[in-house]
């Protein structure tokens, strides 16, 4: 598709950090370890979506049967949403796509799988959150006014139904499942969903028309930064451990953090060019 979005190059980390600075709260974020890559959902990427309108549907039901038997009476989830959620946790092909609140976040998920040689980039995706919302909602009225009037502008579990069954509206929508797992949680994460099943996310964004390049933006770095970010990253406590809190996390962030060490070579130069440094104040 032309490139409706607006494209951000930058060389140095301290960039980033200066650009998610300037940006209100009203923005969400999603890493990327490959900037040629576009915003897919992991529905649109099966062989199986196009085959007929109601497969979505059959996929979800049969779902549904199966995960009860895994899951205790109070884990079952109770809208349609929250099951989305939940299989998109355990990696169940959704019309759901993560984003997360912190730009730091998803920095994190961009760079922890990079390919640090070959000079690519990575990306950190950007959408207003909020002008995203008032967007979907105007889009949605024109078909759904009744049930926008009666939930006060919010789509509901019961909008949701009918847009997901329904499975005809182009266009990209915020959703919030009531409940959240412990994981989501420590994310910070939000979903945004498609109103079709088998449409490119890419495509169905399309509908914000000529604001779409100051409501999306693709923020791209150096993939050769990885070690420095990653670095960064864990003074903060954002590695896997903290991300993903289970033995596996746990070992993940351990590899990372030491892949990420810097070389005896790199911190003696370091040390040197700070003793050299008459206004570093400090001890190297």
């Amino acid at each position: 598709m032309d490139a409706l979005y607006t494209t951000i190059a930058l060389t140095h980390w301290s960039d980033f950090r200066n650009l998610v600075d300037k940006l209100s709260e009203n923005w969400v974020f999603r890493g990327q370890a490959e900037a040629a890559w576009d915003l897919q959902n992991t529905i649109e990427r099966t062989d199986f979506i196009r085959l007929r309108p109601e497969i979505e549907a059959e996929f979800m039901a049969e779902f549904q049967r199966g995960a009860r038997n895994y899951l205790t009476r109070d884990q079952i989830p109770e809208h349609l949403i929250e099951w989305l959620a939940l299989m998109q946790h355990h990696g169940a092909p959704t019309r759901l796509l993560d984003f997360t609140k912190s730009p730091f976040i998803a920095a994190y998920f961009a760079f922890e799988i990079a390919l640090a040689e070959g000079g690519g980039n990575v990306a950190i995706w950007a959408i207003n959150i909020h002008y995203l919302k008032q967007r979907s909602l105007e889009a949605l009225r024109a078909q759904y006014g009744r049930e926008l009037e009666a939930s006060r502008n919010i789509v509901n579990e019961t909008l949701f139904e009918k847009i997901f069954h329904g499975n005809h509206c182009s266009l990209v929508f915020p959703v919030e499942p009531f409940r959240m797992n412990r994981r989501y949680s420590l994310q910070q994460s939000t979903f945004v969903s498609t109103g079709r099943a088998a449409e490119p996310f890419m495509e169905q964004l399309r509908f914000l028309g000529t604001e779409m390049e100051r409501a999306v933006l693709k923020i791209e770095l150096p993939a050769v930064l990885q070690k420095q970010v990653l670095r960064e990253l864990q003074r903060m406590n954002l590695n896997r451990a903290s991300l993903f809190p289970d033995l596996d996390g746990y070992a993940a962030s351990m590899r990372l953090r030491y892949n990420s060490m810097r070389t005896p070579e790199e911190v003696l130069a370091d040390g040197m060019r700070k003793l050299e440094d008459g206004e570093y104040r400090f001890l190297p």
